[in-house]
């Protein structure tokens, strides 16, 4: 799955991607998105965008959000 690409929990968890992120509401809080977004890129963190009824999430692959 390519970076930043926006999609649905079920074709994310399909991939192994996992949560990192709480929704983000947009417009309110794109600056929010943006920073945890350029974070990503500039880690070379695989991740992708995940849509929800309470905004966009960052999913990230194989992180453990259990902390276990």
């Amino acid at each position: 799955m390519k970076n930043s690409t926006l999609t649905d929990s079920r074709t994310a968890r399909a991939a192994g991607y996992r949560a990192l992120t709480n929704p983000y509401r947009l417009p309110e809080e794109q600056q929010m998105l943006d920073n945890v977004l350029a974070d990503m890129r500039r880690g070379s963190i695989s991740h992708c965008l995940v849509k929800s009824k309470g905004g966009v999430a960052v999913w990230r692959n194989g992180h453990n959000t259990t902390g276990l």
